[in-house]
């Protein structure tokens, strides 16, 4: 009676799915040693059951170990314990020791090499069992293979134990067509999905959700969507069928299926929650999510990691950070997908230096990355372009093995790549094993920003003979190239190609990109006719583009016209004014730069002021013209004059064409000598060890005179300087920039 009530207990624990249910199971196995003085075998068979379950293969080999007559099921369930745990060295020690093997034997040999992901090991044992055993299949055996092959999408295999099923004539068997559809569905083989489903006479909840999945990851929605509406549908049909249209860009209808479901009056779990708040987030729909998290806290989900991550990435894309770090903060237990949630959301919202601190603060609560989170630190190092935490990050990729992913290896060449470290981000594309469109995408935009335009296209041409088609953002980097090289011809047949040839319909940022590339070239008409037979207006991207070659190349016509589109496109956009102003003031207008100083005041416009900034030792130091804030003010001054007198000796000669102030020369001379990058170049010169660059980032355009003092500063000191402003890479060397002047 005792070893019956014992047995009961063990079984109630396992199967309720208890928490801490190896503690359940140590304190079940307690009693009975207390009480009983010589359990039955069973009982003991049950007790390595349960520590197997629970993945104690210690404790199991214990129990074991006491078992006066151990039978063939004592032996099945150490096995097991094994095969649960990962331990396949002693699941194959033990497996070679059974003196007997049935079916059990041999499914839990191969479910052991399936969960570790041995495919080839799994195959072999399914091999010699249908060769030596064959009386030994069961449905589960065929049931496991066909899990085996679905969940490593081996099409191949899954056919042939396919075969085998109807050969053995177990396809009317719902315990092997449910695996067998799953497998089917979910690598994409709609077609034989159906035939097995409308090949057996019973279908379950499980079937139906099955394939209604596979459906809708094909983008059949309208077959999914007549599926579902004839089916018994469970919790599981609806979070799957509001997942998939979420992953079909069908955001308000996953929203509003979702409640359908609410009013079907169906108990919500938490995976209904965890696949629609997604479609809040993505149609930035705060109201509707906001009301999903108060029908979350009602259900008192509010603590589940898999809803708290949802959550955060929900209020993160709706741009509410301070709603995301409240849910994290809030949540009992965090694991790698709620951490990476913030991550990605800082990140994402411009907020890089916070994400990178949460992640370092993430590693410091004992929580090692995934390969996706540490890919999304270092992106957001790479957003602005901090080499010191990327380069840690870098380490801690090669040290962890996650270089390997091609995530990860991808952020890193973009790292590099925005980092102005052009050497390094080739070494490690030249060094990727495995490289998808992200990488190439990532290696010719770099090339492009770095100004090596001839490089670019080189790998542009070689990634489409790799047989990879480059999409939308490959083709802006080839056609920024093209541009920053005024290679006019070479960019305009890429345009092209991306229409006629690759079907890629061009966007604002690719029109832009065209604009840019005329007008960089000096060809204003050019651009002014293409923007003429654009099917719509440019964007203020595209406005100011023109606009400011015009600027450069003094066209007060067609600067006038760009000036105007641009203010009535948007009338508190500064550089409408301001560019305006300024080719008005080279050409000693200074009614109408009033004027128009006049207009951006009434309007309340204010002008970007710029600002550069140069890291070291941890501390970004930031920079406006004529700052003074700095504890280094006094230091970085006398440096600025010492090297005035340098570069004038080495013939430099200030270029005030572009000062827009109606003053003395002598004082415009003053006012480009105090330009917000030439304090921090300064900064780097007295801090910055001389071995290593001086690297300075910069929130607007250079200036011509400030680039051509940088190239003498860098004659005069013998120093590399990498300046990253708002539209490319400069890296000053010897008196030259790798921009060639043309910027």
């Amino acid at each position: 009676m005792a070893s019956n009530y014992y047995s009961a207990q063990i079984k109630q624990c396992i199967g309720l799915g208890a928490r801490n249910q190896s503690r359940h199971v140590k304190m079940i196995h307690g009693n009975i040693i207390r009480t009983l003085l010589h359990p039955e075998t069973f009982l003991y068979n049950n007790i390595v059951h349960a520590y197997a379950v629970v993945r104690s293969s210690t404790y199991a080999r214990r129990v074991f170990d006491g078992i006066p007559q151990p039978n063939l099921f004592s032996w099945n369930n150490l096995l097991l314990a094994y095969s649960k745990s990962g331990h396949l060295s002693e699941m194959e020690r033990t497996f070679e020791k059974l003196p007997d093997r049935d079916g059990v034997t041999w499914n839990v040999l191969i479910e052991g090499y399936s969960l570790s992901g041995l495919v080839g090991s799994a195959v072999k044992a399914y091999n010699t069992m249908m060769k030596d055993f064959s009386s030994n299949l069961t449905r589960v055996t065929l049931m496991t293979m066909l899990k085996l092959s679905s969940s490593n999408g081996h099409v191949s295999l899954g056919r042939q134990i396919h075969g085998q099923v109807i050969k053995l004539g177990f396809d009317s068997y719902l315990l092997v067509g449910s695996p067998l559809l799953d497998m089917y569905a979910k690598v994409g083989f709609i077609s034989d999905a159906k035939k097995v489903f409308y090949g057996l006479d019973d279908r379950n909840t499980v079937m139906y959700n099955s394939l209604m999945g596979g459906l809708l990851a094909c983008g059949m929605i309208e077959d999914a969507l007549q599926l579902f509406r004839g089916m018994q549908k469970d919790s599981v049909s609806w979070s799957a069928m509001i997942k998939g249209l979420v992953q079909n860009g069908l955001e308000k209808e996953a929203i509003e299926c979702f409640r359908e479901m609410k009013i079907e009056g169906l108990k919500m779990d938490q995976y209904p929650f965890g696949s629609v708040l997604p479609a809040c987030g993505g149609l930035g729909a705060i109201n509707e999510g906001k009301q999903i998290h108060a029908c979350i806290i009602r259900t008192n989900l509010q603590d589940h990691i898999y809803v708290g991550s949802a959550l955060i990435d929900m209020y993160c894309k709706c741009k509410l950070l301070h709603c995301a770090k409240t849910v994290f903060d809030r949540m009992k237990q965090k694991n790698v997908v709620s951490w990476t949630a913030m991550v990605v959301g800082y990140g994402q919202t411009g907020r890089a230096e916070e994400a990178v601190k949460i992640f370092l603060d993430m590693q410091r609560n004992g929580i090692d990355p995934d390969h996706y989170t540490l890919g999304q630190a270092v992106s957001a190092c790479a957003n602005i372009a901090s080499l010191e935490e990327g380069s840690q990050f870098h380490g801690k990729a090669i040290t962890s093995g996650l270089i390997h992913y091609v995530t990860v290896s991808n952020s890193l060449v973009t790292l590099y790549g925005k980092c102005g470290d052009i050497d390094d981000s080739t070494r490690l594309f030249n060094e990727m094993n495995v490289r998808d469109e992200v990488s190439w995408t990532a290696m010719v935009s770099a090339y492009a920003q770095f100004g090596r335009a001839i490089e670019a296209i080189q790998l542009f041409d070689k990634m489409v003979q790799h047989g990879l088609k480059p999409d939308g953002v490959t083709l802006t980097g080839v056609i920024s190239a093209c541009s920053r090289a005024g290679l006019v011809e070479k960019g305009q047949r890429y345009f092209e190609l991306m229409i006629n040839e690759y079907g890629i319909v061009p966007s604002n940022g690719h029109y832009s990109c065209m604009i840019d590339l005329f007008s960089r070239s000096g060809r204003l008409e050019e651009a002014m006719c293409f923007i003429n037979k654009m099917p719509f207006p440019p964007d203020a991207i595209g406005w100011t583009t023109l606009l400011s070659a015009c600027r450069n190349k003094c066209n007060l016509e067609i600067g006038k016209w760009a000036a105007e589109s641009l203010i009535e496109l948007d009338p508190h956009h500064p550089a409408g004014y301001t560019l305006l102003s300024s080719i008005y003031a080279s050409k000693g207008k200074w009614d109408c730069v009033a004027q128009l100083r006049r207009g951006m005041k009434e309007k309340n416009v204010r002008k970007e002021p710029g600002q550069s900034w140069i890291k070291w030792k941890g501390k970004l130091h930031s920079f406006s013209a004529d700052d003074e804030s700095n504890p280094y003010s006094d230091q970085i001054y006398a440096k600025l004059e010492e090297l005035n007198e340098k570069i004038i000796g080495n013939g430099y000669k200030p270029d005030t064409s572009f000062v827009h102030h109606d003053v003395e020369e002598a004082v415009k001379i003053k006012m480009l000598n105090y330009h917000s990058e030439r304090l921090a170049i300064a900064f780097g010169l007295i801090f910055v060890p001389s071995g290593l660059p001086i690297r300075v980032g910069k929130n607007l355009r250079v200036c011509v005179d400030c680039h051509n003092a940088t190239k003498h500063i860098s004659s005069v000191t013998g120093r590399e300087i990498l300046v990253r402003d708002a539209v490319r890479f400069h890296r000053f060397k010897d008196g030259t920039c790798s921009c060639g002047d043309f910027w």
